[in-house]
């Protein structure tokens, strides 16, 4: 650096080399507030250089940006001409699982106004595109717009979505700034843990003579107006449950303090327990405006044999989601279950389906992985359904292996144990209630997805139930 002293300027001279960085400032800087400047910027520098810091964050940046612009004016009302360039950009946040890249922009200054000439960038299958101007005098005034096409900014093992999005940035950056707009969901995949996370205690610590932290300084005021429609495809997953949602959400208040208001209404739905499949009846993921971004579940499982409705609902936030059982008649938790996967008594249970009853339970609970060999086998083999039980007439033991090949169809196969009976079924759902059933084989003992109770040779033929 070389400065010159000239009463209330100065003449500057300064370059700067690290790695494959440059930049280089010359010209006249004032030396008092209302002085003019007569700067030109030159340089270019290259991104990762600053992922030794970012790192610790969890976060990664590539690119290589080029500047070269004159600046003018004074501090008070700077004036910039000249233009940055960015190439081959990468930005990436593995704790949010945020990711965007192939980014080119051209930012150019002309004035007191910044124009962004070009915003292009790769998220996922899609892109993002942005374009719009911000003054530099006071109040700095904003007026940005952003558009994303089947774009997947957000891929990680909690939430992962593909959107379609209009959105306007308006407002003064020294005062309040607003978004508004739509967005699109093509498709999202919300996934619920498998267990949850062991609870700590978090102590305030401090030491002798240590001042308290500073508290932080607030960050913009940005006002939120912002509509997000989903069609369909918003699925929920985990903790044995796999549900397709849709339904419209309205995102208002402020970006401290979000007001999510609106609800996704279940379009199908099934629970996975100890073997059994259950199909919801209900189902609803609900935001109240609270300002909480953290939905509320409302989920419920029904199961009628005509002489017990067993049910199961998950309720709750759905970062804790709570999980119950209840019956008519009242019954105790165990007979519960064994009513909903089993459609018998506890007291008519083999040792197996205790086990699975137990594991079930512990499934429920989120406490842990438990031993479930039937549930990793079944999931190894990319089955539906895959239990043990008791024998036609609860004679022996039988196995039961299936897969749902489409919508409504369902294909498995039923063998005792003794390596007789082995019997083919294939399900059709025809409408609410009627399905089409064929059974090809002879049962011997085996048990399995017949509902018809035709479990002896080959047979075909339509069964109707309804509930009352």
């Amino acid at each position: 650096v070389d400065a010159t002293l000239r009463g209330e300027s100065a003449r500057l001279d300064a370059s700067a080399t690290a790695g494959r960085n440059r930049l280089a400032l010359a010209g006249t800087a004032p030396l008092a507030t209302g002085g003019a400047m007569d700067l030109r910027a030159t340089g270019s520098v290259d991104l990762a250089s600053f992922n030794p810091i970012l790192a610790a964050n969890g976060r990664r940046l590539r690119g290589q940006l080029t500047l070269d612009a004159a600046i003018a004016g004074t501090l008070a009302a700077p004036r910039a001409d000249g233009s940055a360039r960015l190439a081959g950009g990468d930005v990436q946040d593995f704790a949010l699982g945020a990711r965007l890249d192939d980014i080119e922009a051209v930012v150019q200054a002309n004035g007191d106004t910044v124009r962004i000439a070009r915003f292009t960038a790769r998220a996922g299958k899609g892109s993002i595109s942005a374009s719009g101007t911000v003054g530099l005098a006071a109040p700095m005034p904003v007026e940005l717009s952003l558009t994303a096409r089947n774009a997947s900014p957000l891929a990680s093992d909690k939430l992962t979505a593909v959107l379609g999005a209009d959105l306007t940035l308006r407002g003064e950056a020294a005062g309040r700034l607003n978004v508004a707009g739509t967005v699109a969901i093509v498709q999202a995949d919300i996934r619920i843990p498998e267990t949850m996370p062991t609870r700590l205690a978090v102590l305030e610590v401090r030491r002798p003579g240590q001042k308290p932290q500073p508290p932080a300084s607030p960050g913009p005021d940005i006002g939120l107006d912002v509509t997000l429609n989903a069609p369909s495809r918003i699925f929920v997953r985990g903790r044995g449950l796999d549900a397709e949602l849709a339904g419209n959400l309205h995102l208002g208040g402020s970006a401290a303090t979000p007001q999510p208001r609106g609800s996704f209404t279940l379009r199908r739905g099934q629970f996975a327990l100890a073997g059994s499949t259950l199909d919801f009846t209900k189902g609803e993921v609900g935001f109240d405006g609270s300002g909480k971004i953290d939905p509320t579940l409302d989920f419920l499982a029904s199961s009628n044999n005509g002489t017990v409705i067993a049910n199961l609902a998950v309720k709750g936030h759905a970062s804790a989601p709570k999980i119950t059982l209840s019956s008519t008649p009242e019954l105790p938790q165990d007979e519960v279950l064994a009513w909903l996967l089993f459609h018998q008594s506890v007291r008519s249970l083999s040792p197996l389906q205790l086990a699975q009853i137990a594991q079930a339970v512990v499934q429920m609970s989120g406490a842990g992985g438990g031993f479930d060999p039937l549930g990793t086998l079944r999931s190894g083999l990319g089955l539906d359904r895959l239990s043990v039980g008791s024998g036609q007439g609860g004679k022996g033991t039988a196995v039961e292996a299936g897969r749902y090949v489409a919508q409504g169809v369902y294909v498995g196969a039923k063998q005792g144990t003794n390596g007789t009976g082995t019997q083919a079924t294939v399900q059709v759902d025809l409408a609410r209630g009627l399905k089409l059933e064929t059974t090809v084989g002879q049962s011997q003992g085996a048990t399995g997805a017949s509902t018809s109770g035709q479990d002896s040779g080959t047979s075909v033929g339509l069964t109707y139930q309804f509930e009352y």
